[in-house]
């Protein structure tokens, strides 16, 4: 049963490096005070903060501009 928990703390350092690292690639999108209380908030709650983060973001990235005077 050990090997589960091993298994368990690297998948949650591995999914919390790939959401450190999506918060600060996004920072362009977003003021950099809401950067900061993203990263904060996943540093401090890593599991909770993760959830949170990819609920609210999710992973599809932002979003690409729309053409909305498309001429047929």
């Amino acid at each position: 049963m050990a090997w589960f928990w091993w298994l368990f703390g690297v998948l949650v350092i591995v999914v919390w490096t790939v959401t450190v690292v999506d918060i600060i690639r996004r920072r362009h999108t977003r003021p950099g005070s809401t950067t900061a209380a993203w990263i904060l908030l996943v540093i401090m709650l890593p599991i909770v903060g993760t959830v949170v983060y990819y609920l609210v973001k999710g992973t599809a990235g932002p979003a690409a501009p729309r053409d909305v005077t498309r001429s047929t």
